[in-house]
């Protein structure tokens, strides 16, 4: 009997598998032109049977035979219901797109609505799928780690670090060998110090997704050694929302306490300088030969004191308001909007010391420093996008990005080298700094017979103002109410203007042709070609003018805490006089014209990306030097090389879950705007530094192999190596001079990095399978190890201590992690914590000169803590502290011969204090 029961039973379960079939297939996104949509739900309707899409947007159901309707999903977007009939042991394949359409999502949280590559699933599978090398960090993650800015963004991603003032070193390459743009075109800064945009400046509440590219591929532009960063702004969304958010902070060492800033006659607080500080006529752009004006006339001329502002630092405030909405039109058609303003200000006072130091460790110029600065940072984005899925995109962007910054430093020390006197000499910088840009952008996408012929274009143009308006440099014997007033040899306290205008215009033209398409639905053969134009043109202007004496002073005794009482009482002998500078104007033009081709072949597993871009630049430096007269004609300097770029990728699928990656490329990348401008700016104590119009662009030869595995959804473990050849380094020296330091830029011959980067980023329950904490836990790991070589003719520059050294600005290591615990979530509360930390090894900062060390930047050792909260998917209430280990910022420089002072001597060349920053948001989306 049992054994007839038990037959029975096999022969009925064997009977209900054979009646079973499978249904599989790709849920693309029909928003982002058909990606793969990862984790999208399929489920029967009507039955408890059901799956979701992995990260290539790929699903396998098990269904009894028969006819079913199958539902698809995904939140934000619009369900599909698709009835199916299959029969016993048939595999079927379904493959849909779901797209936002008009959903309506009253009861979904507005982060969750944003477009694909918002997310950090999305971003990776764009990543996994790219057969070029990139990384891309999108509004999610932007947002789990409590990142306020594109910057903080990006330095979260292997091999970036972030050193204070001077932007990001990406594979230990700064600012000059990386490139950016917004939306694929180009936006250049207003900053002269600066190559790309300040990415500090673009807060992240306008952002979707930042891409950054290691590698080089044809389309990008070849201005790139270490990475190019595009900068993806907001997609309009399907729910209408509203977000406002406005917060505060503090800084342990200045919040609350006295600081001193510039006059700027109340306009500061917003960070507009006015019509106050404009430059008085007898001295603008229009005199060329200089102009004295008389004790009495100088009285008025202007606006602002000699005396800074005294005041108790309060509480940074920020604010920002974002309103996005959307509406869908006849034929699939949709139109939407995003409109975004920010403000933000913050206050700083740092200490520190700043010591030039000849071969034997003598400091010829030995000061204590104290700065105050006072900041602001605006941003407004607006943009409207009309588009129809798998047919067209257009979309119209208008930027604004504006900071200023109103700073006081001064320096009491020693300076022998300068001036020879038993009292500290003290010296006054009061400054203030105002950058604008003004953007207006137009991109297209037309998309033809399904998607196999695509056209991509855009337009740009950006006007943008660096604008210094009345800086003082006072400089006095002594500190304190018995200084000396000086006006002798060079040191006269000085007012200083520059203004630097520059206009941009650029675009770009691409078709991209489809032919075929391979097992894994990719096609077969992509052929891209295009074409990028861009236009600079900067107009440079700037005065100094000095205090003079017309007769001997009664009294040089002045006060260094009130010196306007001191300009006051000496009105009679005082005045302000300009010299004819035949430098006091320079211009520059710039244009590029770019072609590219390109072709991919795709295979099943293998990928192949070949091209080559033609890069045409002319750049006319028009100045003239000290030694020429106002009178004399511009002396035209003209540079136009013709660079032809090469570039091969290749992407192996090893197997579903991992990649093996090949690129090799040259690239040629330009100096920054100020170092090739012919200008000598000065510190006021004797240090100063120029430009040099004959520097060359260099060339860049690189190579990277890498292999990456994705173990899981939403984790990653990567491995690269890579190395680099650069001819014609450019390089910042410090010279001595009479005076003391001059920093200019020159080639070097050649320089060579080679390394590996390790990247990681995954849930702990990868680990710990059965842990309930290790499920809450995110990290993410990333570091670099490198060695650099920078070698210098020695009979080129025979000043040079050492011509061959590690490359000036890159670290031998570089390490990046984050990892994060989800303290709540659930239904009404969302609560993560985040702790980011960043290092970074020894960098030379500057060569030395005359037998004197490289000035070396030390570690910077950050930790940064985030605390974000979510109440009923609303109310955001989030906790950030900012360098809790309380780094500083410092550079040595060792002797090079036997110390003269071994008891005085310290390798200190520069220090600052940066303090602890606690801030605090809340925001409110409805």
């Amino acid at each position: 009997m049992n054994f007839k029961l038990t037959f029975l039973m096999f022969f009925i379960t064997l009977f209900s598998f054979a009646q079973k079939a499978t249904i599989t297939g790709v849920i693309s996104d029909k928003d982002l032109n058909n990606e793969p949509l990862p984790f999208a739900n399929v489920n029967v309707k009507g039955k408890s049977i059901g799956t979701t899409t992995d990260i290539a947007g790929k699903y396998k159901l098990e269904v009894p035979a028969g006819n079913h309707v199958l539902v698809f999903s995904f939140l934000g977007y619009l369900s599909k219901e698709v009835a199916v009939s299959v029969s016993a042991s048939e595999t079927k394949q379904i493959n849909e797109s779901l797209g936002s359409g008009s959903v309506k999502m009253e009861d979904v949280v507005v982060k969750t609505t944003q477009k694909g590559r918002e997310k950090e699933s999305a971003l990776l599978l764009e990543q996994k799928n790219a057969v070029e090398i990139k990384q891309s960090i999108g509004a999610q993650e932007l947002s789990r780690k409590g990142v306020g800015n594109v910057e903080q963004g990006v330095a979260k991603l292997s091999g970036v670090s972030k050193v204070a003032d001077r932007g990001l070193f990406i594979r230990g390459l700064d600012d000059r060998y990386n490139y950016l743009q917004i939306n694929g075109l180009n936006f250049i800064p207003s900053d002269p110090n600066l190559k790309t945009l300040p990415l500090n400046f673009i807060p992240t509440d306008i952002v979707r997704n930042i891409d950054v590219f290691k590698t080089f591929n044809s389309s990008l532009y070849q201005d790139f050694a270490g990475a190019s960063i595009n900068v993806w702004t907001k997609d309009i969304t399907s729910k209408p929302y509203t977000k406002i958010s406005i917060s505060t902070g503090l800084n342990s060492l200045t919040t609350f306490k006295d600081i001193k800033l510039a006059d700027q006659n109340g306009t500061h607080f917003f960070g507009f300088a006015g019509q106050s500080q404009a430059i008085p006529k007898v001295f603008n752009d229009n005199t060329r030969t200089g102009y004295a004006a008389t004790p009495v006339e100088s009285k008025n001329l202007f606006d602002s004191s000699w005396t800074p502002e005294r005041t108790k630092a309060p509480l940074s405030v920020g604010t920002s308001i974002t309103n996005s909405d959307s509406f869908t039109l006849e034929n699939d058609k949709k139109i939407g909007y995003i409109f975004n303003l920010n403000f933000n200000n913050s206050y700083l006072s740092q200490t520190g010391k700043r010591r030039n130091l000849n071969s034997s460790g003598d400091a010829f110029k030995d000061f204590d420093v104290a700065n105050s600065t006072y900041s602001t940072q605006k941003s407004g984005l607006a943009s409207v996008n009309f588009k129809k899925p798998d047919s067209f995109s257009f979309l119209l962007n208008f930027i604004y990005l504006q900071n200023s910054e109103n700073a006081i430093n001064e320096i009491q020390g020693e300076n022998t080298d300068f001036i020879t006197i038993n009292r500290p000499f003290f010296l006054r910088d009061s400054k203030y700094v105002e950058n604008t840009s003004y953007g207006v952008q137009q991109l297209g996408t037309i998309f033809l017979k399904n998607k196999k012929h695509t056209f991509d274009y855009g337009i740009a143009a950006t006007i943008g103002k660096n604008d210094m308006p009345d800086r003082k440099v006072l400089i006095t014997e002594g500190v304190g109410e018995n200084a000396d007033f000086i006006t002798f040899g060079g040191a006269n306290p000085f007012r200083f203007y520059s203004m630097l205008d520059n206009v941009n215009v650029n675009g770009k033209l691409e078709y991209e042709l489809k032919i075929g398409e391979n097992d894994n639905n990719k096609a077969k053969h992509i052929f891209k070609i295009g074409y990028n134009g861009d236009m600079s043109n900067y107009d440079f202007f700037n005065r100094t003018i000095r205090t003079n004496t017309s007769s001997p002073l009664s009294s040089t005794t002045i006060d260094t805490n009130n010196p306007q009482d001191f300009y006051d009482a000496n009105s009679n002998n005082l005045f302000y006089s300009s010299a004819p500078d035949p430098t006091y104007k320079v211009k520059i033009l710039q244009y590029i014209n770019a072609g590219f081709l390109n072709y991919n072949r795709n295979w099943n597993k293998l990928s192949v990306d070949i091209g080559a871009r033609v890069e045409y630049l002319f750049r006319e430096t028009k100045s003239r030097t000290e030694l020429m007269t106002v009178n004399d004609k511009f002396k035209k300097k003209e540079y136009e090389p013709l660079d032809i770029n090469p570039v091969l990728n290749i992407k192996y699928e090893v197997n579903d879950k991992s990649n093996l990656r090949f690129t090799a490329s040259k690239t040629s990348t330009k100096p920054r705007f100020r170092e090739i401008l012919p200008f000598r700016f000065q510190d006021g104590d004797g240090n100063f530094s120029v430009g040099n119009p004959d520097l060359n662009n260099t060339q860049n030869y690189n190579i990277d192999l890498k292999y990456e595995l994705f173990p899981t959804q939403g984790a990653l473990f990567a491995g690269t190596l890579f190395g680099k050849r650069i001819e014609d380094p450019i390089t910042r020296l410090l010279e001595g001079t009479s005076t003391g330091f001059l920093t200019k830029y020159v080639n070097f011959n050649e320089a060579t990095l080679y390394g590996i980067e390790l990247e990681s980023a995954f849930n702990l329950s990868l680990l710990f399978k059965e842990s309930v904490i290790a499920d809450r836990f995110t990290l993410g790991v990333n570091t670099i190890y490198m060695k650099s070589q920078e070698k210098a003719d020695p009979k080129e520059f025979p000043a040079i201590t050492s011509t061959n050294r590690s490359l000036q600005g890159a670290s031998d290591f570089i390490l990046n992690t984050d990892i994060v615990y989800d303290l709540v979530k659930n239904e009404k509360v969302e609560s993560k914590l985040s702790f980011i930390y960043n290092t970074f090894s020894d960098r030379i900062y500057a060569v030395g000169t005359d037998s004197a060390a490289d000035i070396i930047q030390k570690p910077i050792n950050m930790l940064d803590f985030t605390w974000r909260n979510t109440f009923v998917k609303k109310y955001q209430l989030n906790l950030t502290v900012k360098n809790i280990l309380n780094a500083d910022i410092l550079a040595t420089q060792n002797p090079t011969k036997t110390i003269a002072n071994p008891s005085q001597f310290s390798n200190v060349s520069n220090s600052l204090t940066q303090g602890v920053n606690v801030g605090l948001e809340f925001s409110y989306t409805f």
